[in-house]
């Protein structure tokens, strides 16, 4: 009598094949995981940091000179809010510009703790509440020398991906052509 199916020996032999095919190609899938993860994440800290790079490139290619900032349409100022001019770092600059009705409009990009605030008022002394534009922060200030404002921000990032993605934007330097 023939009997049909498959014997306790095959069927334990083709299980082990496939245990040894799953022991090497596992490493492989873990690696592929891996590099997927890293680059979603890479892509949202890019996206994020691009963002604010160009609101701040913006504003500062609509910037007009004035007083308050020393004449200058960009201005840094230090944690005690005092104008830097010698070409230190700072942790807060303040763009003069107009709004779309040609009025006059301050805004301002401070560091505050671990967060980039965008505070934007039609007076430069007076203040408005201000909206997070970035969030952990782990190190950002300005620079402003020779009509150019130069900013670093670095974005503090969990463990599993510390060294493994680029957090940060560094010296990215911005000037506008014709400063009135």
């Amino acid at each position: 009598m023939k009997k049909s199916g498959f014997s306790l020996v095959e069927i334990i032999v083709v299980t082990a094949i496939m245990g040894i095919v799953m022991l090497i190609f596992s490493p492989m899938i873990d690696a592929f995981i891996g590099a997927q993860d890293r680059l979603y994440n890479q892509s949202k800290v890019d996206s994020r940091l691009n963002e604010v790079v160009e609101f701040i490139k913006r504003d500062v290619r609509n910037a007009r000179s004035d007083s308050n900032l020393g004449g200058e349409p960009v201005g840094v100022f230090d944690s005690d809010d005092i104008l830097i001019t010698d070409g230190s770092k700072g942790k807060k600059v303040i763009i003069k510009t107009t709004d779309l009705s040609g009025n006059p409009k301050f805004i301002q990009y401070a560091v505050d703790g671990s967060t980039l605030k965008l505070n934007s008022t039609d007076s430069f002394t007076k203040t408005i509440g201000s909206s997070v534009v970035l969030s952990n922060i782990e190190m950002g200030e300005f620079k402003y020398q020779d009509k150019v404002l130069l900013f670093y921000f670095k974005i503090d990032l969990p463990d599993r991906l510390d060294g493994k993605i680029r957090n940060e934007v560094r010296d990215v330097g911005i000037t506008r052509i014709n400063l009135q």
